[in-house]
C-alpha cells in the first residue's frame, strides 16, 4: 500500500513539476499578446482621429478651391470687361484726337484773325440786316457747337481714366485674394500630406504589432503543444512505472511452487510445460474484471448514449469534466458516470481495463486504441457502424469521427 501511495505522489509531482513552468510561460505569453492587443487598439484610435482631422483638411481644401473657382470666373469677366472697355478707349482716343485737330485748327483761326473781327465782317459784309443777324447767329452756332466739343472731349477723357481706375483697382483686389487663398491652400495641403504620413506611420505600426501579436500566438500555441506532448510523456512514463511496480508486487505476492509440485498453501500450479515449476511462476498481466452490471447490452447503449451528450465539448489538455475533456478524460468520465465503472484516468491505463480484442470485433461501447500496447497515444468509445466518439485535439471539440478516416490499432471490450 505504501508503494502504491508513493507511485501516485511522484505522478503528482512529476504532472506538478511541468504544469506550473507551462503555466507560467502561458501567462506571460498572454501577457505579452494582450500588450500588442492595448498597442494595437491605441494606434486605431489614433487612426481614426487623425482620419477626422484629414477629413475637417480637406473639407477646408474644397472650400478653398471652390473660392479659387469663383476667382477665376470674376477674373474671366474682368478680363472681358477689360478688353471692351479697351476697344472703347481706342475708339475713345479717335473721336478725342479729331476734335483735338478741329479745336487746334479753330484756334489757329481765332489767334490769326480774332473773333470780333470775324464777327465785324460777317456784318459789314452782310447784305441785309437779315443776312447779318444770320451770319451772326451762324457763327454763335459754331462757337457754341466748340465748346461743346471741347466739353465732350474733356469728359471722355474723364470717363476713359475712371473706367481704367476701377478696373485696376478691381484686378488688385482678385489678385491679392487669390494671392492669400493660394498661400492657405498651400498650408492646408502640407497639413494634409502630414497628417497622411502619419496616418501610414499607424498603420505601419499596426501591422507590426499585429504581426507580432500573431507571432506571439503561434508561439503560445507551439510551447503549448510542446507541453502537451512532454507532458503526455511523463504521464505515460509515470503509469509504466507504476504497472511496473504492479507486476512486481504481484510477482512477490505468488506463492512458491516446491519440487513435488504441491504449493506452499497445500496446492498445486501447473508450469507452462503442464509439469511442475522448480521455483516461481512469472504471472501475465490479467485484464481488470468488470463488475456485474447486469444486462450488458443496456449498459453498452446507456454508455453510447451518455457519451454522445458531450459532443461539441471543447478539448482541453488534461480535461476531466463537461467544461473540457482530454481524450482519456473523456472515456474515463463516461464509463465512471455512465456505467459506474473505474478504467483509470490514461490510455496506458485504461488499455488494461478489459480484453483486447480486433477493431472488427469491436462492439458499441467497448474502448479504441492508437499506437502500440502500453505506448498508446489516443482513445475514443466505439459506437458502431464504423464510428466512434472522442476528443481529439487542442482547438478541436468532442466529435464522432470513421474508423476509415482515423483507424484505431486495437480494441478493449470493458464488459
Amino acid at each position: 500500500m505504501k508503494k502504491k501511495v508513493l507511485s501516485g505522489l511522484l505522478i503528482s509531482a512529476i504532472a506538478l513539476s511541468v504544469v506550473a513552468p507551462i503555466a507560467a510561460s502561458a501567462d506571460d505569453y498572454d501577457a505579452q499578446i494582450q500588450s500588442q492587443q492595448d498597442l494595437i487598439n491605441s494606434l486605431q484610435s489614433q487612426q481614426s482621429d487623425l482620419q477626422t482631422q484629414i477629413s475637417s483638411v480637406q473639407a477646408d481644401v474644397d472650400s478653398i478651391n471652390s473660392q479659387a473657382e469663383e476667382l477665376l470666373a470674376q477674373q474671366k469677366t474682368l478680363a472681358e470687361e477689360a478688353e471692351q472697355l479697351q476697344n472703347e478707349i481706342v475708339s475713345l482716343q479717335e473721336r478725342i484726337e479729331k476734335r483735338e485737330a478741329t479745336i487746334q485748327e479753330q484756334a489757329r483761326d481765332v489767334q490769326v484773325n480774332g473773333s470780333s473781327t470775324n464777327f465785324i465782317d460777317a456784318v459789314i459784309n452782310s447784305e441785309s440786316l437779315t443776312d447779318a443777324i444770320s451770319r451772326v447767329t451762324a457763327m454763335t452756332t459754331i462757337v457754341n457747337a466748340n465748346n461743346e466739343l471741347v466739353n465732350q472731349q474733356k469728359e471722355d477723357k474723364a470717363a476713359v481714366e475712371q473706367k481704367q481706375t476701377e478696373v485696376a483697382e478691381k484686378q488688385e483686389e482678385v489678385n491679392a485674394t487669390q494671392v492669400e487663398l493660394e498661400a492657405q491652400k498651400g498650408d492646408l495641403i502640407n497639413k494634409q500630406a502630414e497628417l497622411n504620413v502619419l496616418t501610414t506611420t499607424l498603420a505601419a505600426q499596426q501591422a507590426t504589432a499585429e504581426s507580432d501579436k500573431a507571432a506571439l500566438e503561434e508561439q503560445k500555441a507551439q510551447a503549448e503543444a510542446e507541453a502537451a506532448a512532454l507532458i503526455a510523456e511523463q504521464e505515460r512514463v509515470a503509469a509504466a512505472a507504476l504497472e511496473a511496480q504492479q507486476q512486481e508486487e504481484a510477482q512477490n505476492d505468488t506463492p512458491a511452487v516446491d519440487n513435488n509440485g504441491g504449493s506452499n498453501g497445500g496446492g498445486s500450479t501447473p508450469n507452462s510445460n503442464g509439469g511442475n515449476s522448480g521455483g516461481t511462476v512469472t504471472p501475465t498481466p490479467i485484464p481488470t474484471p468488470a463488475p456485474s452490471t447486469g444486462d450488458t447490452s443496456s449498459v453498452r447503449s446507456a454508455i453510447v448514449s451518455y457519451a454522445q451528450q458531450f459532443l461539441g465539448t471543447p478539448y482541453v489538455w488534461g480535461g476531466t469534466t463537461p467544461s473540457g475533456f482530454d481524450c482519456s478524460g473523456l472515456t474515463s468520465y463516461v464509463y465512471s458516470n455512465a456505467a459506474g465503472i473505474s478504467i483509470g484516468r490514461v490510455t496506458t491505463s485504461q488499455e488494461y481495463a478489459g480484453t483486447v480484442i480486433s477493431v472488427s470485433e469491436a462492439q458499441p461501447g467497448d474502448l479504441v486504441f492508437f499506437g502500440s500496447r502500453g505506448s498508446t497515444h489516443h482513445v475514443g468509445i466505439y459506437l458502431g457502424g464504423g464510428q466512434f466518439i472522442h476528443a481529439p485535439q487542442t482547438g478541436d471539440v468532442v466529435k464522432i469521427t470513421s474508423t476509415a478516416y482515423y483507424a484505431p490499432s486495437f480494441a478493449v471490450r470493458v464488459l
